[in-house]
């Protein structure tokens, strides 16, 4: 199975980020893995790129505009055991402490997990014309409108939306408002 080809790893602590390196290029087939110390110089070089994110809990709360829309890609490093069951079900973690043993047992579901969400994704993927529905959905237009504002029926409208509903799992406009904010679809200032 492949793995991502892409990985980020984000850490002020040196030793961590060239250990958490080593073991996964040691024990998995990963492509380029970069190492950033400082946020400023992640941001810098197009974070977007990545297909995978270590990052330490106080790098992912200050930049969480960022990585919240990523967060299934996100991995987030932890120095302690001691979270809440809540945060482990929101978040993937990695106990850095950990016997290497487990953490290699980790990475491996983590890596796994990444290759199967992204394969699901690629199928689930909106297209441009259901993105377009979406960002008027999300700005507050009815159906009619939308028919009339991209020119097409409005059973091609209630098809669309019923796709975007099927492949995002999200049924209410308010949340479908929240997804298209969270994804890049639109800004605050899209909504009227």
């Amino acid at each position: 199975m492949s793995h991502p080809t892409q990985i980020a790893l984000l850490s002020p602590f040196t030793l961590t980020n060239i250990g958490l390196k080593q073991l996964l290029c040691h024990f998995f087939a990963v492509g380029r893995i970069d190492i950033y110390t400082n946020i400023t110089d992640f941001l810098a070089a197009h974070p977007e790129q990545y297909d995978l994110y270590f990052v330490t809990a106080d790098t992912f709360l200050s930049c969480a505009d960022f990585f919240l829309p990523r967060k299934s890609r996100s991995v987030i490093l932890c120095d302690r055991t001691t979270d809440t069951d809540e945060t482990k079900a929101s978040f993937q973690q990695l106990y850095i402490h950990d016997e290497a043993e487990n953490i290699i047992e980790k990475l491996e579901g983590i890596l796994n997990s990444i290759v199967q969400k992204s394969a699901d994704e690629l199928h689930e993927e909106l297209s441009p014309r259901e993105v377009e529905v979406l960002q008027l959905v999300a700005q507050g237009y009815i159906n009619k409108e939308i028919a009339d504002k991209l020119n097409i029926s409005f059973n091609t409208v209630l098809t669309h939306r019923k796709n975007i509903t099927a492949k995002l799992g999200i049924k209410t406009v308010s949340g479908l408002s929240f997804y298209a904010m969270m994804n890049g679809y639109i800004t605050t200032n899209d909504i009227e």
